[in-house]
């Protein structure tokens, strides 16, 4: 007589668990592996074909910063009766165009000696040069508001006062 045919649900319930597992862990195996044999992972290439490239680094070129010039410069060797009106015709104009003007009267002297001689320098020559200055700009018409006072040492020959205007 020949064998017959079973089904999975003719054999005994043992035998079928273990057979349905076998076939689960199968399949479980080949959806793992059959995919990534056909298919190209994805990563940042996918989307920048340039993003495997080290970076190399942009550096901006230097921009000059461009000094303002001063509107005009005393020296302390010249007597005020020299530069007292030609100071006043400026302040008065840069006024007239610009009624809140900032005024720097910026003291320099020579970068010569100790730090603690330039420092008794620039109190000396801010009392001689730049406060004289000063007070002809707020003699002209601007407010003492106006006024910006700055000193500093710098490569020059004698002490002067330089007045910028913003």
């Amino acid at each position: 007589m020949p064998h017959p045919v079973r089904t999975v649900r003719s054999l005994p319930r043992p035998l079928r668990i273990a057979r349905l597992a076998r076939a689960f862990s199968l399949g479980a195996v080949l959806l793992a592996v059959l995919p990534q044999a056909g298919c190209k992972l994805i990563d940042q290439r996918t989307f920048d074909r340039r993003a495997d490239r080290k970076p190399v680094p942009v550096v901006p070129p230097a921009v000059a910063v461009k000094a303002i010039p001063p509107l005009a410069t005393v020296r302390f060797n010249a007597s005020p009766e020299s530069w007292q009106p030609d100071l006043t015709a400026i302040v008065r104009e840069a006024l007239a165009r610009k009624p809140s003007a900032l005024f720097t009267v910026q003291t320099v002297i020579p970068a010569t000696g100790s730090p603690q001689d330039q420092a008794a320098a620039i109190v000396a020559a801010v009392k001689a040069g730049g406060q004289p200055v000063a007070q002809t700009i707020i003699d002209a018409g601007a407010t003492s508001a106006q006024i910006d006072m700055t000193a500093t040492t710098d490569s020059v020959g004698s002490p002067e006062v330089r007045v910028t205007v913003r």
